[in-house]
């Protein structure tokens, strides 16, 4: 008689996985739909096509669907709505205001890598269109008369760049003076080294391309937007404070204005783009539009504080202009932080 091979128990191939329809994976409760009434869990079947994956991992991130886009055109044309929405518990049909600030986030520093790197190549096509020119070529090679050396020697130049080499070096100098405590004396004189070093390279940076070391340091701006937010939620909650609002519905308005402020700049610079190709009419068009955008992100703020705090015209207009001035110190504050940090440090 021919054996009979016993069921194999390690097979775990999709055909022979038992069907557990209506069960879920992780628990074992009953489902509820596409979720478990239990635990949460999603009811989704991993075993799927990696490009299918992707796609949904790109959507989960920036979700891509109609709320984004509903959040975003809210987000820019009714100042004050998605705050009130969220604080009244309307929240399925937008998107969370953190992630919405990301997203624009990572958007915004998409667009300034794009600018850089398309500033850099106009450079170098510049650069190699004057070395090329046989105007600049035979320029160049002119001898200049004695008359030219004479007046560059007395223009000043060397006199201006030695006051900011000497500027340079005291800001160095001022380094040696670091000590910090808790620290030994080796470890002290690596810190200074180490601050020393890079401020010269940042120094190099900044006399060879300031733009480029502008934009490069554009990459921290979610940082420090992010620390400067709840001061601003704070001096809000100062000028309302007979409002009966909580500090986080004050944090809730102030993250989608410092949405709305970076999705204005993101645009702006879009606008200025096209601006600068120097195209009839589209560049002048583009100026006007990269214009009333920044006239409406005035407006926009001001009327985000009128719609969600529900106050008069006036008090409304004294309260943003007080919050605006505070807020203004703190960011040139902040600004200067990060600008040293940035200097030394990064």
């Amino acid at each position: 008689m021919p054996e009979i091979e016993p069921a194999s128990t390690a097979d775990d191939s999709p055909a022979s996985l038992p069907v557990t329809a209506n069960l879920c994976d992780n628990c074992g409760h009953s489902l509820s739909g596409a979720f478990c009434s239990q635990c949460g869990q999603e009811s989704k079947e991993i075993r799927r096509p990696f490009f299918l994956l992707i796609a949904e991992a790109i959507n989960s991130v920036f979700e891509l669907d109609g709320r984004a886009f509903r959040t975003v055109f809210y987000l820019l044309t009714k100042p004050g709505f998605l705050s009130k929405e969220y604080v009244r518990g309307r929240r399925a049909d937008f998107t969370p205001p953190l992630r919405l600030f990301l997203v624009i986030s990572i958007s915004f520093f998409l667009i300034v890598s794009l600018v850089t790197s398309l500033q850099s190549i106009q450079r170098t096509l510049d650069s190699a269109a004057e070395i090329n020119d046989p105007e600049t070529v035979s320029i160049a090679t002119e001898p200049e008369p004695a008359i030219n050396i004479e007046l560059s020697l007395d223009s000043g130049s060397d006199e201006d760049n030695t006051d900011s080499d000497g500027e340079v070096l005291g800001l160095l100098n001022e380094i040696d003076r670091i000590n910090l405590p808790f620290f030994s004396e080796d470890e002290n004189l690596t810190i200074r080294t180490a601050l020393k070093q890079q401020a010269e390279s940042n120094y190099a940076r900044v006399t060879e391309d300031p733009a480029d070391f502008f934009y490069g340091s554009l990459q921290y701006i979610t940082a420090l937007t992010l620390l400067l937010m709840p001061v601003m939620a704070l001096i809000q909650k100062i000028l309302y404070i007979r409002s009966g609002r909580f500090y986080i519905e004050h944090l809730v308005l102030t993250l989608h204005n410092h949405t709305f402020v970076l999705l204005v700049v993101f645009l702006s610079m879009l606008t200025g783009l096209v601006e600068g190709m120097q195209i009839t009419l589209l560049s002048t068009l583009f100026s006007y539009i990269g214009a009333a955008l920044y006239i409406w992100m005035g407006i926009y703020l001001y009327m985000s504080l009128k719609v969600f705090f529900q106050q008069g015209k006036l008090i409304t207009l004294l309260k943003f202009l007080t919050g605006s001035v505070l807020y203004g110190m703190a960011t040139l504050i902040g600004i200067a932080i990060f600008i040293i940090l940035n200097f030394f440090l990064l």
